[in-house]
């Protein structure tokens, strides 16, 4: 056995012994010990299918992937009181990115968790409290002469904390990424039907135009109203294709895409199914509520301080003995934090249920909404048809006897108005189908794949 001792000057007593002690422990540390750093038909617009089985078509959308695979990130089992730890490493984006190819709602989740910059940092600081549990775990110095970092309890905790983070960091980027990829997709489709219907107007406004030089002077005041109807429509486009190239910016950075996002010219949208709404909402809370972002870290993080409580149980000891005011109150520091992950927990699983109850909610009203606003548009266009029939066949007289032109810009306005309620739905609907989709903890793209 080696033996350590600490030579002191004759009639004095040792002022910081707990000092001393770390020194002679520190004089005990073996060599060996080891501490590895570790996603407008013809016919009119889609509709949703009565199920979540992908029959409607996918959003389209071009822009270049990586070359990668997914994100490395590796996981190994431990037979602790943790259920698993995974070392999480942050994939390195390629230099060059490959030609556009159309993708889905589900490449745009993917690639989000893979180059999205702050779930990679999250995804960072899971790795560096990986690396403090396994020199933790590994390490041959007694617990108590340990910084707080390296106490296995400590990592420990701090490791579930960071996954947490991770996990509550991924699912509102993911979400983020999805509802913007959504919002380009509506911007460029308002912007092609705002486009469409724009020559509608300004068929009618040449018309009225040759109406007023062939002598109708009443008919002047049609020409203005349709003028002033054409430069609101002309401001639409505009605001509307700013709003599509804001969010294609947002997508880009949200992508880990510093070169943006090139847009394919017939991107289309329509709803889209991702998770199953039909089923019971009481099984898909409780399928949350057991799955859900951050659910399985808070259970891990509430064993890894429960464990830590029966190691401050034998501090408390050293507390009844010496009252030591950093030592006594380690217990009640200890019983402080397991409180706090319980209600932690008790709140996320209030938001859950929330989340899916009203993301469920969206999406059945979603699909009556979207039904309506198709049989709407299919009206509004025969109204169209039938008023420029009729415009093209009266005489002037018949016209501004019968007030055709009026009609033929009022059923512009409603079909119009009846796009404008088809496209909003259609994304109402389908950003609640992503975020019923995360909610329910089934999007397996990001969760770490073991050896």
């Amino acid at each position: 056995m080696i033996r350590a001792a600490l030579r002191l000057a004759p009639g004095r007593r040792p002022s910081r012994p707990l000092a001393s002690l770390c020194a002679a422990g520190a004089l005990l540390l073996p060599a060996c010990c080891n501490m590895p750093m570790g996603r407008f038909l013809e016919n009119g617009p889609p509709t949703p299918g009565p199920l979540s089985s992908g029959l409607t078509p996918p959003l389209q959308l071009a822009f270049s992937p990586p070359t990668d695979g997914a994100g490395a990130a590796s996981a190994k089992a431990a037979n602790s009181s943790v259920v698993y730890h995974t070392v999480y490493r942050a994939p390195d984006a390629p230099a060059v990115l490959p030609s556009t190819v159309a993708v889905s709602l589900d490449n745009v989740l993917r690639m989000a968790c893979e180059r999205n910059p702050e779930i990679l940092v999250a995804r960072e600081r899971v790795h560096e409290s990986q690396i403090a549990f396994d020199a933790a775990m590994q390490s041959c110095m007694p617990e108590m002469l340990r910084k707080d970092t390296f106490k296995k309890p400590v990592a420990e905790a701090q490791l579930w904390r960071r996954r947490a983070e991770l996990s509550k960091i991924q699912n509102e980027k993911l979400e983020d990424a999805g509802n913007t990829y959504i919002d380009v997709l509506t911007a460029r489709r308002g912007e092609v039907i705002g486009a469409d219907l724009q020559k509608y107007q300004e068929q009618l406004h040449d018309r009225a135009k040759k109406l007023v030089e062939s002598g109708e002077k009443p008919a002047k005041v049609i020409v203005e109203a349709i003028e002033t109807v054409l430069n609101n429509q002309r401001q639409f486009i505009l605001r509307t294709r700013q709003q599509g190239d804001a969010a294609t910016v947002k997508l880009a950075y949200l992508l880990g895409m510093g070169d943006g996002v090139p847009m394919a010219a017939d991107e289309t949208l329509a709803p889209v199914d991702m998770a199953d709404a039909t089923a019971p909402v009481s099984g898909l809370v409780r399928q949350a509520q057991e799955n859900g972002p951050g659910v399985a870290e808070l259970h891990g993080l509430a064993a890894a301080i429960e464990q830590g409580i029966a190691d401050a149980q034998c501090a408390q000891r050293i507390c009844d003995r010496t009252g030591a005011a950093l030592v006594c109150g380690r217990l009640q520091m200890a019983h402080s934090e397991l409180q706090q992950a319980h209600l932690t927990l008790v709140d996320l699983q209030g938001k859950l249920r929330a989340g899916v109850e009203e993301a469920v909610s969206a999406i059945l009203s979603g699909r009556d909404q979207i039904a309506q606003a198709s049989d709407a548009i299919a009206h509004a266009a025969e109204t169209y048809r039938l008023t420029d029939v009729r415009l093209r066949e009266e005489g002037p007289e018949a016209n501004r006897r019968n007030n055709t032109y009026n009609a033929v810009l009022v059923s512009i306005q409603q079909l119009s108005q009846a796009h404008a309620n088809y496209l909003t739905a259609v994304r109402a609907y389908n950003k609640a189908q992503v975020r019923l989709l995360l909610l329910l903890g089934t999007y397996n793209d990001c969760k770490p794949k073991p050896h």
